[in-house]
């Protein structure tokens, strides 16, 4: 007799449920769609490390892409690949550009995917140098919002039936617009160019930049002759002074400012520059100065005005300044004299007239020639503010171009009467968007055509005149996306498409590399990069220029500026960058109202905050347009002025533009709105720029009320001082380090205990331990990681650098609120406080912890990573 097992009744009498089942391994997978769309998820929690999967990113496609086919059976390699070793990475050197940043990269790959960018530090003028938003892209590629293909009115369609409607409305057209970020790409310029002869006089090409720099190039314009940014190198500045410019985290090509800004703040270098920064919104930049001045916009033209009658120059400008910030202007005067024209000074405005006085300022000093190249200029942020704006107001008015081309831009976002472009769109015959997800400009066009990610892409690029660069891709395709060099090509009639491994756009760019007299195009692929010479041209002659037009002061001026993390918006769908904290405020997942907080006070609104307890509420209105949100209390913010973070607010009529950008609810799933779509983070402030002098400007005249209510914030640090505990961080002067020993400025630690008599007595650490039955002697080699407290500027890419190699898991708002954020490193940011000499330096033994508590006026600041360092025996523990 043969005897039956079985595990259950359903197994024992082979039940129809069991039958069906019984061959099925594993449960059919859920779509994100299907698993958000169950009714039970709302009434259980999102687990921490599962809250990646629920904002929709994923790494089944990318398996895909990987293999090239299914595994049929787990076997070694009969024929390894080279350059494949299951379990080691491989690098490649690329480059990235997204409109807004860019450097020289390496992408590490495991099995054929991308998981880790960092800087390369062998190849390319960024000499290593990125930012969070770069180390951070990678996890773009893997997000299931991206499209997957080409979309018509809205609806899924495909390449031929696309580019043959396109080809169409284009050989019909009257007129032709093509809006683009600053290209920088010699190839595209070269097909962009291939337009203009194809359709002569009805072509026009207009680039835009989200956030524009259009005030450095007509400042050159003028007083050079030629509309350029140079190049700035802030390793030859012994004397650094910025207006408003964040130059080491949002300013520019702040990824290649801060490694030459930290080549020269190290005490034991040759020497160390001195930093002043005159500004109203507490920066990155600001909190490493070694003097900083709370100055209003309205004041920047006085603050340069009164440097250059000091320096023997007349501005024509009057030069009256508060006595707190003429005390930081005579020491910046007093340092410019001491160091010759090894100096530098930027400003972050974008006003015509400010930019002017910086060029006055820099070329009394002798900037240009030795910390300012001119000859050398910077390619990226070209755009046109004027044609930009004559542009949207004919589509606006329903007088625009037949056909509209948009690559690289969201001008519905990011224009102040964006909603009106959004609208003005429908009455174009044919709009065009090259965009990888169905953001707010996208949503309006008639088709949308992704392009592909830049992991997956050839492209080249000229950053800076003296430099050629490539990228190159790392993983195949993930969707049926397109090179838009290649679309461009395409829609021309110069090529048919050529699929996932297409190389239109590689062959493209191998003879625009030939064309420039390049040779060795591998090599050059290998490095990234390669140096170009420049044509020579005549000199530029300084030639000074009438100022006009400078910001005035208001009751309450308004500072819009850009975030480290989320900066623009572009990347508001990455919730790495969502859950990294501002450097300065500490706060994830939101914009805000910064304000002084001695001017919150005066107004009755909170200045604490906490898990159970936020922010109050304000209403502010700058052009008509209003927006709530909470008053957040910083530190050093120049008073009568108050700031808020550009790049919020995406997605707020429901467009899908990645999961990321939206409120979550304390359990799981979305916040959402009267109409059931999703409610973004924060509020869109781009509406409150304004276009002046033919530029668009970030400062505004404002009025703020209190609404009602309050608003919870997650912060991971809600402390703001050491409250002058000097074994928390110590610091010293240059002349001190020099001239004196260790003790004079970090004495060794040490603790106190009760000695024979029962006093108390300092005694060395090592008298103490928490784990005396593991000794640490003898027992080998021990690794450790230090690192010098000089040189960090507390950007925070270390931290998505930490979280992009280890794979640490994103948690959301509502549990980093309760100090459950699981990043493995975090940076302590500490203001000083009246009490203090320095920061953790008492004035005096008769210490007020009340006032110890609370941060200076406008306070001197330092940042302290903290990390695991995966001890063996963890006090922790």
């Amino acid at each position: 007799m043969t005897k039956k097992y079985w595990k259950g009744i359903d197994e024992l009498k082979e039940t129809p449920a069991f039958l069906k089942t019984k061959d099925q391994e594993f449960s059919n997978p859920n779509s994100i769609e299907e698993f958000l769309a169950d009714e039970k998820l709302g009434e259980s929690s999102t687990e921490r490390r599962d809250f990646l999967k629920f904002l929709g990113f994923s790494v089944a496609a990318a398996t895909l892409a990987a293999c090239e086919a299914p595994v049929i059976k787990a076997v070694p390699y009969v024929f390894k690949p080279e350059n494949v070793t299951p379990g080691m990475p491989t690098w490649y050197a690329s480059t990235y550009y997204d409109g807004i940043s860019y450097a020289s990269i390496l992408v590490k790959t495991r099995e054929g995917r991308p998981i880790f960018i960092k800087g390369n530090k062998d190849h390319g003028f960024t000499k290593g140098g990125v930012n969070p938003q770069i180390i951070a892209s990678v996890l773009g590629l893997y997000d299931g919002e991206r499209l997957s293909g080409p979309k018509a009115n809205g609806n899924d369609s495909d390449w031929n039936t696309v580019d043959a409607k396109i080809k169409a409305s284009l050989a019909s057209a009257g007129s032709i617009a093509f809006l683009t970020n600053s290209i920088i790409s010699p190839s595209v310029l070269r097909a962009i160019e291939e337009y203009k002869v194809a359709y002569a006089g009805k072509f026009e090409h207009i680039q835009y930049d989200s956030i524009s720099y259009g005030a450095i190039r007509k400042a050159n314009l003028q007083n050079f002759g030629a509309s350029i940014i140079p190049s700035y190198d802030f390793s030859k500045a012994k004397v650094i002074i910025s207006l408003d410019a964040d130059f080491l985290s949002t300013w520019l090509l702040s990824n290649e400012y801060a490694i030459q800004y930290g080549q020269r703040r190290n005490p034991d270098g040759e020497w160390m520059s001195k930093h002043f920064q005159f500004e109203s919104v507490m920066t990155v930049s600001g909190s490493n100065a070694d003097q900083r001045a709370m100055t209003r916009p309205s004041e920047l033209a006085n603050v340069l005005s009164y440097l250059i009658s000091k320096k023997g120059g007349n501005a024509g400008v009057a030069n009256n300044l508060a006595t707190d910030v003429k005390a930081v202007a005579d020491a910046a005067v007093a340092a410019l004299t001491a160091a010759g024209n090894q100096a530098l000074v930027v400003c972050g405005s974008n006003n015509v007239g400010l930019q002017l006085l910086t060029n006055k300022l820099n070329q009394l000093i002798g900037a240009y020639g030795t910390t300012i190249d001119i000859a050398n200029s910077v390619n990226l942020y070209n755009g046109d503010d004027e044609k930009v704006k004559q542009l949207v107001t004919n589509v606006i008015a329903g007088k625009g171009p037949d056909v509209l081309l948009m690559s690289g831009v969201n001008p519905a976002y990011s224009l102040p009467n964006g909603q009106e472009f959004a609208a003005g769109l429908k009455k174009i015959k044919t709009s065009v968007a090259i965009s990888a997800y169905m953001d707010e400009t996208a949503s309006q066009a008639t088709f949308v055509c992704p392009p592909h990610h830049g992991l997956e892409d050839w492209a080249d690029f000229r950053a800076k005149n003296n430099e050629y660069a490539v990228a190159q891709p790392t993983i195949r395709p993930l969707h049926k996306t397109s090179s838009t060099l290649e679309s461009l090509l395409v829609w021309l009639g110069k090529t048919g498409r050529g699929g996932k491994d297409s190389k239109v756009a590689y062959d493209y760019i191998m003879a625009t590399y030939a064309g420039m007299g390049l040779v060795d195009f591998n090599f050059t692929v290998h490095n990234s990069c390669t140096p170009v010479l420049s044509i020579a041209t005549a000199p530029l002659t300084f030639k000074d220029a009438p100022v006009s037009g400078l910001p005035k002061a208001t009751d309450l001026e308004v500072v819009l500026y850009q975030k480290a993390a989320i900066r623009s918006g572009e990347y508001a769908n990455n919730p790495w960058l969502q859950e990294m904290p501002d450097p300065i405020t500490k706060v994830t997942w939101d914009n805000y109202i910064t304000m002084n907080p001695k001017e919150m006070e005066d107004a009755g609104y909170a200045t604490t905050y906490d898990q159970e307890n936020g922010l109050n509420l304000a209403t502010l209105t700058v052009n008509g347009k209003s927006v709530t949100l909470p008053v957040y209390p910083m530190p050093g913010q120049a008073l009568k002025t108050v700031g808020v973070a550009l790049g919020y607010g995406r997605g707020a009529n429901g467009e899908k533009i990645g999961k990321s950008a939206f409120q979550t609810k304390e359990y799981g799933g979305h916040v959402t709105d009267e109409n059931g779509n999703p409610k973004p983070i924060g509020a869109n402030v781009f509406s409150m720029a304004k276009f002046e002098n033919g530029t668009y400007n970030y400062t505004n005249a404002g009025s703020l009320a209190s609404a009602d209510g309050e608003y919870l914030i997650a912060a991971t640090q809600i402390h703001h001082t050491v409250m002058a505990r000097h074994s928390i961080i110590r610091e010293t002067t240059l002349g001190i380090y020099k001239h004196n020993g260790k003790e004079a400025y970090n004495p060794a630690h040490t603790l106190q205990k009760l000695d024979e008599h029962g006093n108390h007595v300092n005694v060395p650490v090592s008298e103490f331990d928490l784990w005396e039955e593991h000794p640490v002697e003898v027992v080998g080699h021990r690794w450790a990681m230090t690192i010098d407290l000089s040189s960090c500027i507390g950007c925070g890419s270390c931290l998505i650098a930490c979280q992009s190699e280890n794979n640490v898991p994103v948690v959301g708002k509502d549990e980093v609120r309760r100090g459950r954020e699981m990043h493995w490193l975090r940076i302590d940011r500490y203001f000083s406080s009246d009490e203090e000499a320095t920061i953790g330096t008492r004035k005096s033994d008769d210490i007020n912890y009340g006032n110890a508590e609370h941060p200076s006026l406008n306070p001197k600041v330092v940042h302290m990573p903290m990390m695991c360092h995966h001890c063996n025996h963890a006090p922790c523990e």
